[in-house]
């Protein structure tokens, strides 16, 4: 039990259950459970992103019924025949409505299948020909690789974005745990230039000295503010601060610290703490600007979830009770909503959230046990 204070596993659970109901199988607004994760706030469209996290949290979940119809679901009606790659958004008539890929979640789509291929191997789940989830990684990374990496080191967010992966990064889709289990998946160290790379991209912005990441960058940690004004893109591309993007790096780095103790991961996690630590209530554990100051007035589920990482990757027992009380707090004010919390129930949040709570029932579970 990883958890300090409370019985996380029929938090994790029961908040599962609630997350299905609200988000897959929600009926006509929902496709007619189509089985893709829909987003009530968007007017229920579907993204790739919520692919990547509802085929993760079912592997996590130990819900392969769940992962199956998902999988299922992604490949008919997202999956790019061209690129092998899965488009952004559909509406709930299982229309494309936003074409071209969004990079972390198909990195998140293939590890999500790797850990299932995991799940067999131990004899957990049964395999199945009609999905093949080795095959179906397999697949998907190399598709990754020759439609989203640049140069073996840089990540462009998406196979549409110009740039390079340098002129405009976000650093909340380096994800040097996956990228370690990716080599091991496939038996060489492909990925292995892009966790060096990520890390200098990370160091080099204005947050280092107080594990603090912007949404949006460039490969030199600066601002991508000409990037996107010449691609007449919105204020939320260019964000520099830590906002919804960003605050994902803490769950990301802080995996690589728990798996595989890299120093640079520790480090910047072991900055973080030590950073929220020194707040005082009002603006503890939130989000922030590059130089520490708080950019929200209110604290969510999100926020608490990828937080409660940094304090378990640094072993900070004392931080780690005290945002599991904030967390079960919001998780038991659902009351009828059926959400871990009483704001709105976007489906972003309560995937960030339950990432932790998972992570608190019992780690990652046979997945994590069987890391190599």
């Amino acid at each position: 039990m990883i958890g300090t204070t409370r019985n996380w596993s029929d938090i994790s659970a029961s908040a599962w259950a609630r997350y299905k109901q609200n988000y897959i199988f929600c009926g006509a607004n929902c496709g007619n459970n189509l089985g893709l994760v829909f987003d009530p706030l968007s007017g229920y469209y579907a993204v790739s992103e919520g692919v990547g996290y509802g085929l993760l949290l079912a592997v996590l979940h130990d819900d392969q019924d769940t992962f199956d119809l998902i999988y299922d679901s992604a490949r008919r009606i997202m999956r790019d025949d061209e690129t092998g790659l899965y488009h952004w958004r559909i509406d709930s008539n299982g229309t494309i409505v936003g074409f071209g890929s969004a990079t972390d979640a198909d990195f998140d789509i293939a590890m999500a299948l790797i850990f299932a291929d995991q799940r067999v191997r131990v004899g957990v789940w049964q395999d199945s020909i009609l999905m093949d989830y080795r095959g179906g990684a397999t697949e998907l990374l190399d598709n990754i690789w020759t439609h989203s990496i640049v140069n073996g080191r840089y990540i462009k967010p998406g196979n549409n974005y110009g740039g390079g992966g340098q002129a405009i990064v976000n650093l909340s889709y380096f994800s040097p745990a996956w990228f370690r289990l990716y080599d091991d998946f496939i038996g060489r160290n492909q990925w292995k230039q892009l966790i060096d790379t990520g890390y200098e991209m990370l160091y080099a912005t204005d947050g280092n000295g107080l594990g603090l990441a912007p949404d949006w960058s460039t490969a030199n940690g600066e601002p991508a503010y000409e990037y996107c004004e010449e691609h007449e893109l919105g204020d939320d591309i260019c964000s520099y601060e830590m906002g919804y993007d960003a605050i994902r790096v803490l769950w990301r780095i802080g995996l690589d610290c728990l798996w595989f103790d890299d120093l640079r991961a520790c480090d910047w996690i072991k900055q973080g703490t030590t950073f929220i630590n020194s707040l005082n209530a009002s603006n503890f554990a939130r989000m922030y600007n590059m130089q520490g100051v708080t950019t929200v007035d209110y604290q969510d589920e999100a926020m608490l979830g990828m937080w409660l990482f940094s304090a378990i990757a640094n072993g900070d027992t004392a931080l780690q009770t005290r945002l599991e009380y904030d967390l079960y707090n919001f998780a038991t004010q659902n009351g009828a909503t059926g959400f871990l919390h009483h704001r709105d129930p976007y489906y972003f949040n309560q995937s960030l959230a339950l990432f932790a709570i998972i992570y608190l029932a019992d780690g990652y579970g046979n997945i994590e046990r069987n890391i190599p």
